[in-house]
């Protein structure tokens, strides 16, 4: 008789390289490596599990003096091969432009070193990824070209090589791209993540944004840029409330207005975050239509009043504020 072939899939991500507690010293943490070499249980505070393999005889002066001479050539050509591998700023993330992830909002220095990923843009700006958030929202990408989310500027084709081939070998050595869920995320993780997805949704429709765009604008000029967008829906592109339904599905519904409030309700406002909270909320009804040619009039309108306040966006999209205007 034919033996039946097995029907369980081959390993296909690392197994915890720790011990398996302190009790157990003598054997391996069975649970799967999601952080690196690690599981989410001992990725804090590794203590690696080595086999006890017993020498046979004592290594001589010489050949001591060969192993270190040795090992100090492979230390100095891996270091050569990882800044190959995993850019510029990979050894020191200091010298990165950027002070935190872009997903994770962790500082640069906490990215470990297997998962940091970096490049030099065109005007020499170093940038860091843990490449696991790059990784995401590159999935995330409809048209498949690989943006910086800071400058929103595409990767050279020879850095989007080096991202794929760097993303090929982690996945060939059987480690996890993707951010493990065992650690809630903090309130302002959950609102960068809320402004993200928001963001890539304009990117989809032709309008890229550059994060700072946004987070640097004080609370008067979120005030403004409330008050443009009220008034562009309002009055000045004179939108028939029909057009106004299948761009924003149920904007005028009590439960669900699109503006909550009148723009003099809310003048004296100062609270930036309760600003970047609400208005990103009205930013994403703008791009939310079931039809793409629904989200695309919305975009137009949302990024329209972001011109009319922002200098940044104008430089950028200066057809826009005539669009405004009219």
């Amino acid at each position: 008789m034919k033996k039946k072939k097995s029907l369980s899939a081959p390993l296909t991500v690392r197994q915890c390289a720790n011990i398996k507690s302190k009790k157990h010293p003598d054997a391996q943490c069975p649970f799967t490596a999601s952080d690196g070499d690690f599981c989410f249980r001992h990725t804090k505070n590794p203590h690696r599990f080595q086999e006890n393999i017993p020498l046979e005889r004592k290594l001589s002066n010489k050949e001591n003096k060969s192993i270190q001479t040795i090992q100090r050539f492979w230390k100095k050509h891996i270091c050569f091969l990882r800044r190959k591998r995993q850019g510029p700023s990979c050894q020191y993330p200091e010298l990165s432009d950027n002070a935190t992830d872009i997903v994770t909002l962790d500082s640069v220095q906490f990215i470990p070193l297997l998962y940091r990923w970096s490049y030099a843009d065109s005007k020499k700006h170093i940038w860091i990824f843990d490449i696991r958030s790059l990784s995401m929202l590159y999935s995330q990408e409809n048209n498949k070209i690989l943006m910086n989310p800071y400058t929103r500027e595409p990767f050279p084709l020879s850095e989007h090589e080096r991202f794929q081939k760097r993303c090929t070998q982690l996945r060939a050595h059987k480690y996890c791209l993707m951010h493990t869920n065992d650690l809630d995320l903090t309130e302002d993780q959950l609102w960068h993540q809320t402004l993200l997805d928001v963001t890539m949704k304009y990117d989809s429709l032709g309008y890229h944004i550059s994060l700072d765009w946004f987070t640097k604008l004080s609370s008067v000029d979120h005030y403004l840029f409330y008050y443009e967008l009220w008034e562009l829906w309002n009055f000045k592109l004179n939108l028939a409330v029909s057009l106004k339904d299948k761009v924003v599905p149920r904007w005028n519904q009590e439960s669900c207005l699109l503006f909550k409030w009148l723009p003099t309700q809310i003048k004296n406002k100062r609270d930036v975050k309760w600003w970047q909270k609400n208005l990103l909320e009205v930013l994403n009804r703008f791009v939310s239509a079931p039809l793409k040619e629904h989200k695309t009039l919305g975009a137009l309108y949302g990024m329209t009043a972001f011109a009319l306040i922002s200098p940044r966006v104008r430089e950028h999209y200066t057809w826009l504020v005539d669009q405004g205007d009219n």
